[in-house]
């Protein structure tokens, strides 16, 4: 019989989630209607946006290493949520393009940085109980869509009204700096610095075990793993294995496809199917991926994952595809639905694979899986600005969807020459 972890634990380690998303609600919704309102042309909106994904790609390498040893994750997370605060405040009063580039950059130490931290603190205590992320993570979605769908109903934050969005981003990270205290284990370093030999040896038999469709191996942790240990936390450098990286590629090449949907989105509504509704879309979209989030240790079990990794990547361009193809609004909101395979399967789906082959180092294999959907934004960000002024947004889903198409390809490739070896299937 599966045992999981109580619903107020889950609760506890999922409020920071919760709290996040909402601030990511705000931003994804609005930062580029707000930077189009400051007088920046679409170009430079995917500049910017662009600036925002180099900072969250490079930041997080500076002190996961560290934090693999130390486990200090909730002082981390509190200097990121100064940061959140603060960095957003300057925009009010200066608008030029450096200016804006330089604080965006400042910001997205602590933006982009707090994903990868939260994912691998979280995935360090869950432990084997791993498959509960999904559940943990979900509270973020409900975070996401609550504060979307007060977004689209209430005018109190507006895109057009750069203060409210910059207060409100403030509020919200020194709120969430505050409920960090009510975090189980977020503030204790022996706790969260594990013994990685052993880590790494419980992470391969659940890997073997779901891989087998069987249910995973419960470790109930022991009295000596609630102490300090006497030897310090393994120093020994993060050597990934080859299926790591062959994931991480698929995983970069299925966040490109993604980019216009994610990061193009609210200036689709506005400009090409011009309605004043991007908040409520996002909540759609949030509101789809939580019962997928929910279960997706389950459909991970049930269809295994070399199954289901190539599904969100096709799901990816039949997504793409609705939002030009079927008109207006019809076609954004099944685009949005299919948000709950090409991301709300997809994300646990990609933070299991990258956690199984972490040979324990967590937070830094939680940094790589940060850079490498924050490269493919960088990319698509700077690119796809480019495309939309020069040749609208038909051509900018159309040209991302080749990428997820060529990550299907390569996942082919791959199994093939596992099974021309004579290997099972390891991805």
């Amino acid at each position: 019989m599966e045992k999981s972890i109580e619903q107020p634990l889950i609760l506890r380690r999922g409020f920071p989630y919760f709290l996040l998303f909402s601030l990511y609600a705000i931003i994804n919704s609005y930062l580029p209607i707000m930077l189009r309102t400051l007088g920046f042309s679409t170009a430079r909106i995917g500049i910017l946006l662009g600036v925002i994904e180099i900072v969250g790609v490079c930041a997080p390498f500076f002190i996961t290493r560290q934090l693999d040893k130390t486990g200090r994750y909730g002082f981390v997370m509190c200097v990121f949520g100064i940061d959140i605060a603060v960095l957003l405040l300057p925009l009010l009063h200066f608008h030029s393009f450096f200016s804006t580039a330089i604080c965006l950059g400042i910001f997205a130490i602590g933006f982009k940085g707090m994903v990868p931290v939260l994912d691998g603190f979280t995935t360090k205590v869950l432990g084997q109980h791993s498959d509960q992320y999904g559940k943990i993570r979900a509270l973020g979605s409900v975070g996401f869509v609550g504060m979307n769908l007060f977004l689209q109903l209430h005018p109190l934050i507006s895109g057009k009204k750069p203060t409210s969005i910059v207060l409100s981003i403030s509020a919200g990270a020194l709120l969430f700096i505050l409920m960090l205290r009510w975090v189980p284990d977020l503030y204790d370093f022996s706790f969260a610095c594990v013994n990685e030999d052993n880590d790494e040896e419980l992470q391969n038999r659940w890997a073997a075990e779901i891989s087998d469709g069987q249910e995973p191996l419960v470790v109930e942790p022991s009295p000596k793993d609630l102490v300090k240990p006497k030897a310090p936390c393994s120093t020994k450098p993060a050597a990934f294995s080859k299926q790591f990286w062959e994931c991480l590629l698929l995983i970069f090449l299925a966040f490109l496809g993604l980019v216009p949907s994610q990061r193009f989105f609210s200036l689709y509504v506005e400009e090409y199917i011009k309605i004043e509704a991007s908040a409520g879309l996002w909540a759609l979209s949030a509101m789809a991926e939580i019962p997928l989030l929910i279960i997706s240790g389950k459909c991970i079990r049930r269809f295994g994952k070399e199954r289901l990794l190539p599904l969100c990547l096709f799901t990816v361009i039949v997504r793409n595809f609705c939002y030009i193809f079927i008109p207006g609004i019809r076609g954004a909101i099944v685009g949005q639905l299919l948000h709950s395979l090409s991301f709300g399967l997809f994300y646990p789906l990609s933070v299991l694979l990258c956690v199984l082959h972490s040979c324990g180092k967590t937070v830094t294999a939680m940094a790589f899986f940060t850079a490498a959907n924050g490269i493919a934004y960088v990319i698509g960000s700077i690119i796809g600005g480019y495309i939309i002024e020069y040749m609208g947004y038909p051509a900018l889903f159309l040209l991302f969807s080749v990428f997820p198409a060529i990550g299907i390809a390569c996942y082919l490739l791959i199994m093939r020459n596992e099974n021309t070896s004579g290997n099972s299937p390891k991805i």
